[in-house]
């Protein structure tokens, strides 16, 4: 006879109070599993030009971004405090990216479940909680949870989903309560990253596309609804601008106008269609032909305009048969709709492809509308079938973001075996002809400020080391594994072969692959698989090093 099985849970009771402590814990637990290995990774390219900032200066200065040319106050407000409890210990930067990513999936879960709920979509529990796990083991989302100076990401993320949760009651029956915490977390988040601008374009999405009809239509007082909802956000904008411009000159910091006020419409398709593409298709793992051919061809001209034109009528096409769409496909063409607003600020910056993880923070709050519109899609048909898929895909995202991880911790062993081996502190001229740039696409140390300085910041900041000589970094190089590096051989004076010891490495100069280049104190010419530097002027006393793979090398 068959033992009487104990009773199924039911998956509302996750919405209950304890039901949402115990999910928190869940995803808390599951992020600390994943991420535990990277917990001293991080501290890498911006971080050292953070700490260069914060040195010497007043905790004040957060005020001015400590000098970062951004309206980031509330950033630089925790990274100075982040700073003087940590310094650059990972753990607590660990416990802090972590919980705040746990936060946000957590987030997720809340705003899922119960839009799942308002469209009255079947499966809405269990399809919230697999959401949720998707955004929390996202590959694409190792790199701002791991780089220690992406919480700005993390946080402006919270707070934009915390503005959203807020506004559902307005959106349900009305209620304008709780509105005033919607704009007040828009004003917090305006100046923390610029990712806020996000916001009243998801309002908006939402608001339109609200089951049965939009919510704010077909009412005598529609106007004042609409003014209740965007009126205060466009003040704070307006505000935020002016703000901007009085500080920078211009209506908007960062990287400048010359970068996020160039609109050319091909190019941004294209940049959409890429990120679409590469949260569908997972392009970033394919062999590097298939991405070559794909990114040539949506860099295109004609591709680009073929795109424009196609998402403006299908845009067009979804204004004017809005009331006709069945309940069902509302939610999830919202969140495809969300997908693409978020990521249109970043549409005009380049899509990295060539190596794993750079810029994938970019994507981070779009990779939940993704998920939302993938898991809501999929859950209204054969949801047995589809919820097996959907868990797989969860598995194999953890095991993808595990790999992730594994890059990272690889990448902090190597940096720290870097820094703490140096010994030519004293020196009066050090030429670095070859150290690692990158590892598998991990900034390891980068520098885009034009001065090669990477390795010096890195050596002050995170190594207590002050080199008193000049150090002119000769040349990088990406790593494919842990042991890469060089060899070096003396051809005739100051002329020197530098040769890789392995393959799957190319020279990096100031954040990109590079050719031949000439200063006043070297010439670097690639040859095979190496290149011939030649110094033009080196001091006496000068040191010549390289990274084999193990250890610094040296010539004096």
């Amino acid at each position: 006879m068959r033992k009487p099985v104990g009773k199924i849970p039911n998956p509302d009771q996750l919405l209950t109070p304890k039901g949402q402590r115990g999910v928190f814990l869940l995803l808390f637990l599951l992020v600390q599993l994943l991420y535990w290995p990277s917990a001293r990774a991080g501290f890498v390219t911006d971080y050292t030009g953070l700490l260069e900032r914060l040195d010497g200066a007043p905790f004040s200065d957060f005020l001015n971004s400590f000098g970062f040319p951004a309206l980031h106050p509330v950033t630089n407000f925790f990274l100075y405090w982040f700073h003087q409890c940590f310094g650059v210990q990972g753990l607590g930067w660990h416990l802090v990216h972590t919980t705040l990513h746990a936060l946000n999936a957590w987030m997720v879960f809340r705003l899922t479940a119960k839009m799942m709920g308002q469209w009255k979509l079947r499966n809405g529990i269990l399809a919230a909680l697999i959401t949720a796990l998707l955004f929390l083991a996202h590959p694409y989302n190792v790199e701002p949870v791991v780089w220690r100076v992406c919480f700005n990401h993390l946080f402006t993320t919270l707070l934009i989903l915390g503005g959203l949760w807020y506004a559902l009651p307005f959106f349900e029956e009305k209620k304008t309560a709780l509105l005033w915490r919607t704009h007040g977390l828009f004003a917090i988040a305006l100046l923390t990253f610029e990712t806020a601008l996000v916001l009243p374009m998801l309002l908006v999405i939402f608001a339109m596309m609200w089951p049965e009809r939009p919510p704010l239509s077909g009412h005598r007082d529609r106007f004042r609804q609409w003014l209740l909802l965007l009126a205060p956000q466009l003040a704070l904008l307006a505000c935020w601008a002016a703000l901007n411009r009085y500080l920078f000159g211009s209506v908007v910091g960062h990287y400048g106008p010359e970068v996020h006020l160039r609109f050319y419409p091909p190019e941004m398709a294209a940049t959409l269609t890429k990120y679409f593409l590469k949260y569908l298709l997972f392009w970033r793992h394919w062999p590097h032909g298939w991405k070559e051919a794909l990114m040539q061809w949506l860099d295109q001209p004609a591709a680009g305009w073929a795109l424009f034109l196609a998402g403006l009528a299908l845009l067009t096409l979804l204004l004017f048969s809005l009331r006709k769409i069945p309940t069902r496909l509302r939610l999830p063409l919202a969140a495809l709709l969300a997908f693409f607003a978020v990521l249109l600020p970043v549409s005009n910056l380049y899509v990295s492809w060539l190596l794993y993880g750079e810029n994938d923070r970019y994507g981070y709050l779009a990779s939940f509308f993704f998920s939302l519109a993938l898991v809501a899609s999929l859950a209204q048909w054969r949801w047995r079938l589809w919820q097996k898929v959907l868990l797989l895909a969860t598995i194999l995202s953890f095991f993808a973001a595990w790999q992730q991880v594994q890059l990272w911790k690889h990448n902090a062993a190597v940096q720290q075996k870097v820094l703490h081996s140096w010994k030519w502190a004293q020196a009066p001229e050090v030429y670095v002809l070859a150290y690692p740039e990158n590892y598998r696409g991990t900034p390891m140390f980068r520098d885009f400020s034009g001065k090669d300085e990477a390795l010096v910041m890195s050596l002050r900041y995170l190594a207590g080391i002050n080199q008193t000589g000049r150090i002119y970094e000769v040349a990088q190089f990406n790593l494919a594994t842990p042991e890469d590096g060089v060899t070096v051989e003396r051809k005739a004076g100051n002329v020197f072969k530098v040769r890789f010891r392995q393959w799957g490495n190319w020279w990096w100069r100031r954040g990109i692959g590079t050719w031949n280049y000439e200063t006043p104190q070297y010439r670097f010419t690639v040859d095979g698989n190496g290149s011939i530097v030649e110094l033009l002027k080196p001091a006496p006393g000068a040191v010549v090093v390289w990274w084999d793979g193990e250890a610094w090398q040296a010539l004096e």
